[in-house]
């Protein structure tokens, strides 16, 4: 019975040391009719080897990892998603894979929701940079 009691001690307390790593409700998507920006805000990085971000679009099929980003030590983070130019209309979920550098199970952040409206003139410039790019 003990060894029972102390391991659920140890799985909610490491669950609990680990949901710090991101500040709730911080996790945000948004759109300024170009690209996508997500940003976060970071509580504590302690042993945290990288964030995955993940995408998918609507809200049905699996999620797609689209980047890995080093922790900086920041507490504000932000990330361009600039793939999202390509589309013109498009609702998008990201969420944030939080992988851990002493083997614990990784923590998923979101899904956040973000609709990308983008306009055909956009598209096409946003084309033509990307060639010279």
């Amino acid at each position: 019975m003990r060894i029972v009691i102390v391991v659920f001690l140890v799985a909610v307390f490491s669950v609990a040391a680990f949901s710090e790593v991101i500040k709730e409700g911080s996790f945000q998507a948004t759109s300024d009719g170009m690209n996508v920006t997500l940003r976060w805000i970071v509580e504590s990085e302690a042993n945290v080897a990288r964030y995955e971000i993940e995408k998918r679009s609507n809200t049905d099929g699996e999620f797609q990892p689209i980047v890995s980003l080093e922790p900086r030590g920041q507490s504000v983070y932000e990330f361009v998603d600039y793939s999202a130019m390509m589309k013109v209309t498009s609702l998008y979920q990201y969420r944030i894979k939080v992988v851990f550098s002493n083997g614990a199970n990784p923590l998923y952040v979101g899904p956040v929701s973000v609709t990308h409206s983008v306009s055909g003139v956009r598209k096409t410039w946003g084309s033509i940079k990307a060639l010279f790019r």
